[in-house]
């Protein structure tokens, strides 16, 4: 049976177009089926919210939009979303999606999954925020290559319109600053006079160079660290042969996902209970998710072994020439030889060696130990705040404010729970 939306509204028409310029954005020819399907008139562009559960019916439509987005999100492709919405959040997620065309044809523009918000506090704002969370983290929407300026400008004045009676912000977390994406939602704002904000901007490492893997190698890691880390591979050696493999048929994700779930259940997070083998909706979660996406070869186990025995682990995903470094876990036991870097050593040659990847996404909080040590690239991921309506500005900047404030306060508590894990030594 079709999804039906909640929610539908309906715009003017496709429009944008004198935006891309201001935007950055290439001119790219419309895709004659695109205009064919526009012509008459009973075409529209429309604004329609689905239930989270949609996702499972509109596979098809966003796999399609996945190809064709401005800028990849692997964690938005129906693979990855479907199974996470009733599994990892109490929140109630829609889905919101734009569609060219009428009811005999039609075409998925863009997808947001987002979520409606109380005011956090007392006085606070309520705010509608993009789906991005640990097990997501990149909050870009998809948006087709036909008209994107278009597309978004329609969405944001969709949903900023008052009989909908929605929050009046919007909130679209880990946004890569420096996309795409945020370009022309900058020039829309400041051709609309509304306000946006940028928070909590962070430096998120990344891999992307032309370098051989060597070279790179030399370049990006600290002399006495490659020396440190050469004495540990020679000294892991001496326990046994070390073997690093590649799963990437289905059958070998399947069993790799379970090699992860078993180290990570045996580690720290297992005694903290927050591994997702403890869980037995995120274990579900994760196994489903990662086998969907490798029937369409979208995902990598990487896995370090020494005689036989893993002792450490990678979950990757890879979509339209980015890969994303999702999840790892390495046995305690070996803690001495570093198998979390060992690993993406590997890791690192293996992407760099790959002409399918032209750059990997780390996933990785600031200052991360080990992904901030062997990759040099940087990339400004933050927060985006707009209000949807000229006299949503003071609204904005509160709700720019208060994210700030909270990520601030998590960071605190994140860091004397740091310290307190080494003072008892864990």
């Amino acid at each position: 049976m079709a999804a039906v939306p909640i929610l539908e509204e309906v715009s003017g028409g496709p429009s944008g177009a004198m935006l891309t310029h201001l935007a950055g954005v290439p001119s790219i020819s419309p895709d004659p089926s695109h205009l064919e399907s526009l012509e008459g008139p009973k075409a529209d562009r429309r604004l329609a919210i689905y239930p989270a559960s949609a996702g499972f019916d509109l596979v098809e439509e966003l796999e399609h939009l996945c190809a064709r987005s401005i800028e990849p999100n692997v964690f938005f492709n129906p693979r990855f979303l479907a199974p996470a919405m009733p599994r990892l959040e109490d929140r109630e997620i829609r889905l919101a999606v734009i569609r060219d065309g009428d009811e005999e044809r039609s075409r998925l523009r863009l997808l947001v999954p987002l979520s409606v918000e109380k005011a956090p506090m007392p006085l606070g704002v309520p705010i509608m925020r993009t789906w991005s969370n640990p097990f997501g983290p990149l909050g870009t929407p998809l948006i087709d290559r036909d008209d994107p300026v278009g597309v978004i400008e329609d969405c944001f004045t969709m949903l900023g319109r008052k009989h909908l009676q929605l929050p009046r912000v919007f909130v679209m977390p880990e946004v890569r600053l420096d996309g795409p994406f945020a370009n022309i939602l900058r020039s829309f704002a400041s051709s609309r006079d509304l306000t946006l904000v940028t928070t909590n901007e962070i430096d998120r490492p990344f891999l992307e160079s032309d370098l051989d893997p060597d070279d790179y190698l030399r370049e990006a890691v600290r002399s006495h660290h490659l020396r440190e880390y050469r004495r540990q591979r020679r000294r892991l050696q001496e326990q046994g042969p070390v073997e690093y493999h590649v799963a990437r048929t289905p059958d070998d994700v399947r069993l790799g996902v379970e090699t992860f779930l078993t180290l990570e259940a045996a580690g720290w997070k297992g005694r903290e209970r927050t591994a997702m083998a403890i869980d037995r909706f995120r274990a579900a979660f994760a196994r489903e998710a990662v086998y969907r996406l490798a029937e369409r070869d979208l995902c990598r186990v990487h896995t370090l072994s020494v005689g036989g025995k893993p002792i450490a682990c990678l979950i990757v995903f890879i979509e339209n020439g980015v890969a994303y470094t999702w999840k790892t876990a390495y046995d305690e036991a070996y803690s001495g030889y570093s198998p979390g870097a060992q690993l993406m050593l590997d890791v690192t040659r293996t992407h760099l060696d790959d002409p399918n990847i032209d750059a990997t996404d780390s996933c990785a909080v600031p200052d991360h130990p080990i992904m901030s040590r062997l990759w040099m690239e940087r990339r400004k991921v933050g927060t985006l705040v707009i209000g949807l309506t000229p006299e949503a500005d003071r609204a904005a900047r509160q709700a720019a404010s208060q994210l700030h404030m909270y990520r601030e306060t998590r960071n605190f508590a994140r860091i004397l729970r740091n310290r307190v894990r080494n003072l008892i030594g864990r």
